[in-house]
C-alpha cells in the first residue's frame, strides 16, 4: 500500500529530528507504523527556507527482500521526488522493532538503495532516520556523541507541540488508513435504497427531457438546447449542496446523476477550483454522495472529491476517494488521469494551473481539457492544510 500526500498549508518550522518524526503521520493523515516515509523539499523560491513538496508512504517491506527487489522499489519511490521538483529528501523508517546494537539498523539495505537512486536522479539526502515510536537513530550517523547506540528519546514535549500545531491548521488525523477508507464506505443499504429510487427519477427527468425536446411549444429549440438547459440545471443544483445546503436523498441523486455528465462535472470541478468555493463544503457533501450513491453512480463524484482532497493537500484522502471510484468504474478515465498525477508526485497546485487557462465557457462546453503533465512547475499556494518548513540550520543537533 502507498500513499502520495502533498502539503504546503500553514508553516511550521522543524527545527529537530524529533519535531519531523513527530510531524510526519499528521502529514500523512494517519499512523506512520511499518511504514517507510520519503519526504521531499524543495525552497518556494532560491532564497527561501526548503518546504514540503511531496510526502510519499508505503509499506515497510519483509526483512529477506533481495537485493533487486530493494534496487526496483528504491527506483519506483524516487520517481516521484525527481518529478515533484523536490532538491531534497528525508527518509524515515517506522517500526516496532528496536534495533539490535551490535548489528545494522532494520531496512539499511533498501534505505541504501533510496540513496542511490535518488542521487542518480538529482536529489540529495538531508537525512536517514530510523524510530521505533519511542527513540530515534540515523542511518549516516555513527558519531555516539550525537546518534548514541542505544539511540535519542523524541521528546514528548515536543510531540504536543507538534500535534497541537497540526491540529490548529484544522488537520485532522485519524487512527488508521481503514479509517480514512470508512469515511467513503457505503452506508446502510435501506438508505442507499431510498437514494437509488431517486436517481432514477433523476435520470427518467432527464431522459424526459430530451425526448420532449422535438415536439410542443419548445420543439424550435431541439433536443441539442434542451440537453444544455438539464446541464444548467444540474451545474446549480449541485453548486447548491456543495455549497452547504441540506441535502435529502433527492439532492443527493442529483449530485450523482449530474457528475455524470462529462460537462457538468468540469464545470463543477472549474467552479471547486476558484478561490471563492468553500471547499470544506463541498468536500462534505461530496463525501455523503459517494457513500449513499448506488452502483454504477459512485465513480464521477468519488473523483471530483478526490480532486478536492488533492488540492487541500490530503494525498490520503485523495487515494481512498480513487479507490472508491476505481470499486465503482475501473474504467472512469479521469480518476486514472489523477491517480497517475498524485502517483507522479505531481503538487496540488498542477491541477489548478491545468485550468488556468482555461474559462468556465469552455468547462461548460467541451473543447479539450489541459491535463496536468509532470513538466508543470510546483508553485506554492494557500493550502487547507499544514505544512512543515525545514529549518535553516537543518535537522542536525
Amino acid at each position: 500500500m502507498s500513499d502520495s500526500v502533498i502539503t504546503t498549508a500553514g508553516r511550521m518550522t522543524l527545527s529537530s529530528p524529533d519535531a519531523f518524526l513527530a510531524s510526519i503521520p499528521h502529514m500523512i493523515g494517519f499512523p506512520t507504523n511499518e511504514s517507510i516515509v520519503i519526504v521531499g523539499l524543495a525552497p518556494d523560491h532560491p532564497d527561501a527556507a526548503p518546504t514540503v513538496r511531496v510526502t510519499q508512504r508505503f509499506d515497510r517491506p519483509e526483512a529477506d527482500m533481495t537485493t533487486d527487489q530493494a534496487r526496483q522499489l528504491a527506483e519506483r519511490a524516487a520517481e516521484p521526488m525527481i518529478r515533484s521538483g523536490s532538491t531534497e529528501v528525508i527518509i524515515a523508517v517506522f517500526a516496532d522493532q528496536y534495533p539490535e546494537l551490535d548489528r545494522e539498523l532494520p531496512n539499511a539495505a533498501l534505505v541504501d538503495a533510496l540513496i542511490t537512486a535518488l542521487d542518480d536522479g538529482g536529489v540529495g539526502i538531508r537525512d536517514a532516520l530510523y524510530t521505533d515510536g519511542t527513540s530515534r537513530w540515523s542511518y549516516g550517523c555513527d558519531n555516539p556523541s550525537c546518534c548514541p547506540p542505544t539511540g535519542r528519546v523524541i521528546s514528548e514535549k515536543v510531540r504536543t507541540l507538534v500535534a497541537a500545531e497540526f491540529a490548529l491548521a484544522g488537520s485532522a488525523m485519524v487512527e488508521s488508513r481503514e479509517a480514512l477508507a470508512a469515511e467513503v464506505a457505503t452506508i446502510d443499504a435501506a438508505e442507499r435504497a431510498e437514494v437509488a429510487e431517486h436517481v432514477r427519477a433523476a435520470e427518467r427527468a432527464r431522459d424526459e427531457a430530451l425526448a420532449a425536446a422535438g415536439t410542443g411549444p419548445t420543439a424550435t429549440r431541439g433536443p441539442s438546447r434542451a440537453r444544455e438547459d438539464w446541464r444548467d440545471q444540474s451545474i446549480t443544483q449541485i453548486a447548491g449542496v456543495t455549497s452547504g445546503a441540506p441535502a435529502g436523498a433527492r439532492e443527493i441523486a442529483r449530485v450523482a446523476v449530474g457528475l455524470g455528465d462529462i460537462r457538468v462535472r468540469d464545470t463543477v470541478l472549474w467552479d471547486l477550483m476558484q478561490p471563492t468555493a468553500d471547499t470544506s463544503a463541498a468536500i462534505a457533501s461530496l463525501a455523503k454522495t459517494v457513500r449513499h450513491a448506488p452502483e454504477g453512480h459512485v465513480a464521477p463524484a468519488a473523483t471530483v472529491l478526490a480532486i478536492c482532497h488533492w488540492t487541500t493537500g490530503d494525498g490520503a484522502r485523495a487515494n481512498v476517494a480513487l479507490q472508491r471510484a476505481d470499486d465503482d468504474n475501473p474504467d472512469y478515465s479521469l480518476a486514472a488521469l489523477v491517480r497517475t498525477s498524485l502517483s507522479a508526485g505531481l503538487p496540488p497546485q498542477t491541477w489548478r494551473d491545468a485550468l488556468a487557462g482555461l474559462t468556465r465557457d469552455t468547462c461548460r462546453h467541451g473543447e479539450p481539457t489541459r491535463t496536468p503533465q509532470a513538466t508543470v512547475p510546483a508553485v506554492a499556494a494557500p493550502r487547507a492544510r499544514a505544512s512543515i518548513t525545514a529549518s535553516p540550520q537543518g535537522l542536525a543537533l
